[in-house]
């Protein structure tokens, strides 16, 4: 998408995640497993075909697999069919780890799709985790990546401990 990107911000009122909606992306809300996972979807159904987006957030309890040196770790490693990230920075003062990968799927039965994510984890008060989850297919992330930034980097949690 040519040109700048307008955008707001938006603040899920169940959840309290809030974070940066780009203009004509729409949000919905649904409990998967127990906990409520935010959808965000691009503005035309023709983008979200073609690129397979998926832009999900989400905040849950914590676990010890969850703290933020642990999965930097992991996230450096290969693993099954994801990569060693391309880029993973830990935050040490924040704990908000940024990772970028990329990893295969097989679709529509004999298809191989290398899939590109931005992966944020922020840890919350009251030993949670918000989990900002940006995904395209390989060949379309770079067309849709500042949309992506600006949701997944600027997503936040409002919920008080």
């Amino acid at each position: 998408m040519a040109g700048p990107v307008l955008a707001a911000s938006f603040t899920d009122p169940a959840s309290k995640i809030s974070f940066t909606l780009p203009a004509g992306w729409k949000v919905r809300s649904v409990v998967q497993e127990g906990v409520r996972v935010i959808k965000v979807v691009p503005p035309k159904a023709d983008q979200r075909e073609r690129a397979a987006i998926e832009v999900t957030l989400q905040e849950y309890k914590a676990g010890r697999k969850d703290a933020p040196e642990r999965l930097l770790r992991r996230y450096r490693q290969a693993d099954g069919d994801r990569e060693a990230a391309l880029y993973a920075r830990l935050n040490s003062h924040t704990g908000r780890l940024v990772t970028e990968y990329r990893e295969g799927r097989f679709v529509s039965g004999r298809l191989w799709i290398v899939r590109h994510n931005l992966h944020v984890f922020l840890p919350t008060p009251g030993k949670r985790l918000l989990e900002a989850r940006c995904a395209a297919n390989a060949s379309e992330f770079k067309t849709y990546r500042h949309q992506m930034e600006a949701i997944c980097l600027s997503a936040t949690s409002l919920r008080k401990p």
